[in-house]
């Protein structure tokens, strides 16, 4: 799952962050004056030794400071440097260490959280358990019901001794198996498309729009997204949506638009028919099931008369 950016805390916690922050940031200001002044001071050492000149800064004359002095200076300006650089380290480290702190979520957020997370896995094992239905209901009356009447029409081809019959019979068996052929792509399709594993989303949903009876028009605004999981859930809801809206709202055409925008994958699908989706419905309620079990964030807009939008946008690495 993509990693997103903490927000800053809120009420008494972002005010405790601020504080520690303001303090953190003047101890490290305080520390960097000090490094500064030493730097200053060592340079007009450095330059009196070697010049033989006055030293403005400690109110020296001219050839007080020699190399011995800049030699009795050295070792305690190494030491006073390394505790700058420590203490500046030390700083660094306790700012990310209070951010840590203030942001981490309270004990009622990740309460909220495993309640979410609970209701998230149950929707989801709803959505699972609906789809199963609906593939055992597409075998039962489309698949099975072609098979029985392929057996009976080999059965008639056995017994009829015409051979004119017996032609025309096996005929038809062999359009029957067409169509059992057919049947069975489609359920396979409507599972899991194999050519989304293969050649990725976009040429998914070109496929998808080649198998779809109203015109679809198709924008992706993007590469190849190399996130598996995010491109299967972005399939998923464009599936169902195109699904939900032919069964439901009789539209003259859909629009599938996808993108990539701050490592998420934005799905829309947006069709003129007769609008009034229910969200909480179970094609709909599944899609937001499958978005909610990446992170993501899903609505659905459908006024009275249309359009609907579908709207989906999934986490992605």
């Amino acid at each position: 799952m993509t990693p997103t950016r903490t927000p800053f805390p809120r009420g008494a916690r972002g005010i405790g962050l601020v504080a520690v922050s303001v303090v953190l940031g003047l101890l490290a200001l305080c520390i960097i004056a000090l490094v500064v002044l030493g730097v200053i001071v060592s340079a007009q050492i450095v330059i009196a030794a070697a010049s033989g000149g006055p030293t403005p800064l400690f109110d020296a004359d001219a050839g007080r400071v020699t190399w011995s002095t800049v030699g009795a200076f050295l070792l305690p300006g190494i030491v006073l440097l390394f505790l700058a650089v420590s203490g500046l380290a030390g700083i660094v480290w306790l700012a990310r260490r209070a951010w840590h702190a203030f942001t981490a979520p309270e004990a009622g957020d990740l309460a909220r959280e495993v309640t979410r997370l609970h209701t998230t896995l149950d929707d989801v094992v709803t959505a699972v358990d609906g789809e199963r239905r609906r593939i055992e209901r597409d075998i039962h009356d489309g698949v099975q019901q072609r098979v029985v009447a392929l057996s009976i029409l080999l059965a008639r081809a056995e017994r009829t001794t015409a051979s004119d019959d017996r032609t025309a019979l096996q005929r038809l068996a062999r359009e029957e198996t067409q169509r059992i052929l057919d049947e069975l792509r489609d359920v396979a399709w409507r599972t899991y498309p194999a050519m989304l594993v293969r050649d990725g989303l976009s040429a998914a949903l070109e496929a998808l729009r080649d198998r779809t009876s109203v015109p679809l028009r198709l924008h992706v605004a993007h590469d190849r997204v190399t996130d598996r999981a995010a491109e299967t859930a972005a399939y998923f809801v464009v599936s169902e949506a195109v699904t939900n809206a032919l069964k439901h709202a009789a539209p003259r055409q859909i629009d599938i638009r996808t993108a990539v925008h701050e490592r998420s994958l934005v799905v829309r699908v947006i069709d003129d028919g007769l609008g009034g989706a229910d969200p909480t419905g179970s094609g709909l309620s599944g899609i937001a099931s499958r978005v909610a079990a990446r992170g993501g964030r899903f609505r659905v807009e459908s006024p009275s008369g249309g359009p609907t939008l579908v709207e989906a946008v999934i986490p992605c690495a």
